[in-house]
C-alpha cells in the first residue's frame, strides 16, 4: 500500500471518530518464505495481509479494537467498537495523549525499501536454493534452512495532527549443513535481496559442518573464547530485554538500577541504535508516532541511555527515547582469522541456542553452543569439540573483551550489526552429547 492509499484510510477513519483522542495505524505487506529441509524444498509460503489499528480515548479510559477490512463499513464498525471499548474501561493513569507534530520531531529519510526485492519471486528463491543443495549435496551431506522475502509500510495518523508512512523490505536467509556427526550454520540478512547471495551462506555453513566432524570432548572450565557476531547477539539481545527499561530501572527492577552514568563493562564496548544506518536501516518513527533518535546505550562501557517511554520521561523530567529501533555495536579491525592467529589456546564458538536467564538482576544467563566449536591450539584450529553448556554473567562478557572485528548484519528478531569478539574467563559448565 502506497503512501496516498494509507493516508486516505486513515483519514476515513479519522472522520468517522467522535472520541477526544483517536490513534489510527494501518501496516501490511507480503512476506514470503521457502523452507528446504534434506537438500529437497519442503514448503513455500506467501502471506499479503492488511491490519488496521484504531486507539480511542476518553479522558484517562481507552479502548483498542483492529480488523483486516478496510471497506468502509468495516471502517466505521471498528471505529465504534474501539469508542465503546474505551467508554467502559477504567481509567489508566499512565495514559498519554496522542503524540502531535511538534512533539514528535522531525522524520528522517530512511532509505530501507528495495525494488529489486520486491521483485523477488518464489521461482528465484527456488532457483537460488537449488544452486545451494546442489553444492551441498555433491558432498553427500544435507541441507536444511529457510530463505524469505518481503515487502511491507507501516502508516499512521491522529487526532492530534501527526502523520506518518514507512516502507520497507527484507530479504533473509538462514542455512545448516548436517554430517553424521556434526553440523555447521551461516546466515544473511539484508533490505536488498542482491545482497543475500544463497551460494556463499550453504558454503560457509558446509564449511563449518565439514570440519567439525568427530568432535572430541573437552574439559569444562573457563576459556577465553571467540563469539562470531551471531553468538554475540544472541547474548546482548538479552541484556537488552533484562535491562533498559528505564521505569523497570527506576524502580529497582533490573541490573541497571542505579547504575546510569557509570562504568558496567570495558572501555571498548560502544552500544547504540542509529535507525539511519545503511547497512541496518531502522524505522524513522516510533509506535507512538515520535521520531526515532540515534541514542548511545553504552558509550565506552558506561551506560550513557535508558529506554524512557513518553509516561515515564513526563514523570522523570527526560526527553522521552523510545525503544531501540536496531541494536549497532562498534567493532574494531581484527578479524576472526587474526583472532585465532593470535591466540594460544580458546574456544571458538559459531553461535547459542536455547539461552534462558538465571538471574535477570546480574544479568546471568544460561545456553548452549551449536552448529561448529572448535578448540584453537597455538594459533590454528586443533580440533572440534563436542558442545558446551555456559553459565555466564554478561557484565563480565563485555569487561573483559580482548579484540573486535567489523560488525556484520545478524539478528533473529530485529536489526542488529554486530562484531566478532575476543573475550577471556568464558565460563563452560559442563559438556553434552550432541
Amino acid at each position: 500500500m502506497n503512501k496516498s492509499e494509507a493516508t486516505q484510510i486513515l483519514e476515513k477513519v479519522l472522520g468517522y471518530a467522535d472520541a477526544e483522542e483517536t490513534v489510527a495505524a494501518v501496516h501490511g505487506g507480503v512476506s514470503d518464505s521457502t523452507r528446504f529441509s534434506d537438500n529437497a524444498i519442503t514448503q513455500n509460503v506467501s502471506q499479503n495481509d492488511i491490519s488496521l489499528n484504531v486507539t480511542s480515548a476518553y479522558g484517562q479510559s481507552h479502548g483498542s479494537a483492529s480488523t483486516n477490512d478496510l471497506s468502509d463499513g468495516s471502517l466505521k464498525a471498528l471505529v465504534k467498537r474501539a469508542e465503546d471499548i474505551a467508554k467502559i474501561s477504567p481509567p489508566d493513569p499512565e495514559h498519554m495523549p496522542p503524540v502531535d507534530a511538534a512533539e514528535s520531531g522531525k522524520y528522517t529519510d530512511v532509505k530501507a525499501h528495495f525494488d529489486k526485492t520486491v521483485e523477488y519471486d518464489p521461482i528465484s528463491r527456488a532457483r537460488d536454493i537449488s544452486t545451494a543443495i546442489g553444492m551441498v549435496n555433491k558432498k553427500d551431506l544435507k541441507l536444511s534452512g529457510a530463505f524469505s522475502s518481503g515487502y511491507g509500510f507501516h502508516a499512521m495518523a491522529n487526532s492530534a495532527g501527526l502523520r506518518a508512512y514507512h516502507r520497507s523490505t527484507n530479504a533473509e536467509t538462514h542455512m545448516t549443513v548436517l554430517t553424521p556427526t556434526s553440523s555447521g550454520w551461516a546466515e544473511k540478512i539484508s533490505e536488498n535481496v542482491e545482497d543475500v547471495n544463497a551460494t556463499s551462506v550453504a558454503e560457509t555453513a558446509l564449511r563449518i559442518a565439514e570440519n567439525s566432524q568427530d568432535p572430541a570432548a573437552s574439559e569444562p572450565g573457563e576459556y577465553t573464547v571467540i563469539l562470531r557476531p551471531a553468538a554475540v547477539a544472541e547474548l546482548l539481545m538479552f541484556m537488552f530485554w533484562g535491562g533498559f527499561d528505564a521505569k523497570a530501572t527506576d524502580e529497582g527492577r533490573t541490573f541497571l538500577r542505579d547504575k546510569l552514568g557509570t562504568k558496567i563493562c570495558g572501555e571498548n564496548i560502544t552500544i547504540y541504535s542509529d535507525h539511519t544506518d545503511p547497512n541496518c536501516p531502522g524505522s524513522p518513527f516510533q509506535g507512538d508516532g515520535l521520531a526515532s533518535r540515534k541514542l548511545n546505550w553504552i558509550k565506552n562501557g558506561v551506560v550513557e541511555n535508558l529506554s524512557y517511554s513518553r509516561y515515564w520521561a513526563k514523570e522523570k523530567g527526560k526527553e522521552p527515547t523510545g525503544w531501540p529501533s536496531n541494536i549497532l555495536m562498534e567493532g574494531g579491525d581484527t578479524s576472526v582469522d587474526e583472532m585465532i592467529a593470535s591466540t594460544d589456546k580458546c574456544i571458538l564458538v559459531t553461535r547459542f541456542w536455547y539461552i534462558r536467564t538465571v538471574d535477570p538482576m546480574v544479568p546471568l544467563v544460561t545456553g548452549m553452543t551449536r552448529d561448529g566449536l572448535f578448540l584453537i591450539e597455538n594459533g590454528k584450529i586443533a580440533k572440534p569439540l563436542k558442545h558446551l553448556r555456559f553459565n555466564v554473567r554478561l557484565l563480565d562478557v563485555l569487561s573483559r573483551v580482548e579484540a573486535l572485528s567489523p560488525p556484520e548484519r545478524t539478528g533473529e528478531y530485529f536489526g542488529m550489526l554486530i562484531p566478532a569478539v575476543k573475550t577471556r574467563d568464558f565460563n563452560f559448565t559442563s559438556t553434552t552429547e550432541f
